[in-house]
């Protein structure tokens, strides 16, 4: 039978602390280094688990949106009249449709009485 192996190594809390601290800090490197922007790099982070204290994503995307729509003000108006141009074109069509179902419908009854008597 093999003798028993006593564990003589102690792991502390502070050693292991250390060592998250230094993976943390390195994939954060890593992180910043890929990203294109900050919003990016915040994305990521988060996502890793790797995120500075205090670093709340909520709140740089709500910035990063803020600042986007400080920069084009003009493209948010566009969007916004397009879809109230889009709607308002369906909805004549619609009605042209029922008409010409109706109209068919007529039409296909009337020839129905004429070939019929």
């Amino acid at each position: 039978m093999p003798p028993k192996v006593s564990d003589n190594h102690t792991t502390s809390a502070e050693s292991l602390h250390t060592v998250e601290e230094e993976t943390a800090k390195a994939a954060q490197r890593i992180v910043a280094t890929y990203a294109d922007d900050f919003l990016d790099a915040a994305t990521l982070m988060c996502m890793l688990g790797v995120e500075p204290e205090g670093l709340i994503h909520r709140k740089v995307a709500a910035d990063a949106a803020a600042e986007e729509e400080a920069k084009n003000p003009k493209s948010a108006k566009k969007t916004t009249k397009k879809a109230t141009k889009k709607t308002a074109k369906k909805a004549p069509a619609k009605k042209t449709a029922a008409k010409k179902t109706t109209a068919n419908s007529t039409k296909s009854a009337a020839a129905k009485k004429t070939t019929g008597e």
